[in-house]
């Protein structure tokens, strides 16, 4: 049991984390998961009807705090944002909590009361996505920002982080390149950057003088180019990018990190004239393009962390000749693919309808033919299109995995309820 006295504690705490899911009906959402995740329940109306009343909950939570505050973290719904309550709470900490250093804003994909599946395809929409109006230079004055599953239309919040803003981290965030560019630009005194699974943006050029610590995780882009004077830390986790546009200038670089297949393996979809970027790709391209004469720049590298197929002589070769460059690693860690134990080496019957020859769909059929070594039968049922009728010649040249593999094309006419009957 705890003492009465320990009630109004919480106004000193130096750190707050406000989960307003947490926050509508608590005990109702443990008693009854199912019911408050169903926008059909009465409890999942009832919650919805809450939700309203919520951005005014945490206003009132923060006005009543006293003491000094070092950090706060906001998980909120869509509606937050939509009604402007996120930009309320921000403004009125930045200007009550002088001492607010670290801050985090996360947005939920879906409201409570309201279909996933529904708001899922909403927020993919460049034109709904989640846009905050935050003011000019609202975030001045902080050491640590994050974004989780926003969209930034603008960089002008950011104006006055020059020196102050260490940490950014950008996660699941459309933002173009102009204002990706401006952030960059504006927060000269950034030493940490995480941008992760974030799209809107064509080209990465990240030039920042302070720099120590670099993230990219699943991103795809056209150009990809890295110069930073005093970088120690780069971490590459599959990103796409144009033949040719990868370039990395970092003199100080002591932690290299890269990584392909540790989000999705080997079936992340890649745009056309794109690819993805391979450990040994990289590897080799310093090693085939290096110039004594010119900085080597993993010549202070101390540790190395790959994931590599060390059975491919290419990619083992690749990385002996790599190592020779790093004449300073201390550490070396490498992670071997985990290898698809179904497609390699247990599928053997596959049946395909209402295949329409679009890119996901050849570029699965593509792995089942490439890496199914005991396939026996691939059945695509389909309708005669010219689209259809191009891919499928191409597939029909690849290289089969598997030497019983034979692969037929079913083509149908009549309607889709009909080939349902039909079966």
């Amino acid at each position: 049991m705890l003492s009465h006295r320990w009630r109004g504690l919480w106004r000193y705490t130096r750190h707050l984390e406000i989960d307003v899911n947490q926050m509508i009906m608590p005990l109702s959402q443990k008693n009854n998961p199912l019911d408050a995740r169903d926008p059909g329940s009465a409890l999942g109306q009832k919650m919805n009807k809450k939700l309203t009343r919520s951005g005014l909950m945490v206003l009132l939570l923060l006005a009543r705090h006293r003491g000094d505050l070092d950090s706060c973290s906001f998980t909120h719904f869509p509606y937050s944002i939509a009604c402007e309550e996120v930009t309320s709470w921000v403004k009125y900490l930045m200007k009550n909590k002088r001492g607010l250093k670290k801050m985090s804003l996360q947005c939920e994909l879906f409201d409570i009361g309201r279909n996933p599946e529904c708001v899922v395809d909403e927020l993919t929409g460049k034109e709904n996505l989640n846009r905050p109006h935050f003011a000019a230079g609202v975030f001045s004055g902080l050491n640590s920002l994050q974004f989780v599953n926003y969209t930034l239309a603008s960089s002008s919040p950011f104006e006055g982080c020059t020196k102050d803003l260490k940490t950014l981290v950008l996660k699941f965030v459309w933002v173009v390149d102009e204002t990706l560019d401006g952030i960059l630009k504006v927060c000269e005194g950034l030493e940490s950057f995480s941008l992760l699974e974030s799209i809107g943006f064509k080209k990465l050029q990240i030039k920042n003088p302070n720099l120590k610590f670099l993230q990219l995780q699943s991103l795809q882009v056209s150009d990809i180019v890295i110069s930073c004077d005093k970088l120690e830390m780069l971490c590459l986790d599959t990103l796409t990018y144009s033949a040719d546009r990868f370039k990395i200038y970092s003199p100080r670089l002591k932690v290299f990190k890269s990584y392909t297949y540790s989000i999705l393996g080997d079936m992340l979809p890649i745009d056309e004239g794109r690819h993805l970027l391979f450990t040994d790709d990289l590897l080799q391209s310093y090693i085939d393009y290096w110039d004594p004469l010119k900085s080597n720049i993993f010549l202070t590298l101390t540790k190395l962390s790959l994931d590599m197929n060390l059975n491919d002589l290419f990619e083992s070769g690749s990385l002996l000749d790599f190592l020779k460059l790093c004449t300073r690693v201390e550490t070396l860690e490498i992670t071997l693919p985990v290898a698809c134990e179904c497609v390699r080496h247990k599928l053997k019957w596959v049946k395909l309808r209402g295949f329409k020859g679009q890119r996901e769909e050849v570029e699965f059929v593509k792995h089942l033919i490439t890496n199914g070594k005991n396939l026996v039968n691939i059945r695509i049922i389909c309708y005669n299109t010219p689209t259809v009728s191009a891919e499928m010649e191409k597939l029909l040249y690849l290289s089969f995995a598997s030497s019983k593999l034979s692969i037929a094309f079913i083509f149908k006419s009549h309607s889709v309820v009909q080939e349902l009957h039909d079966l």
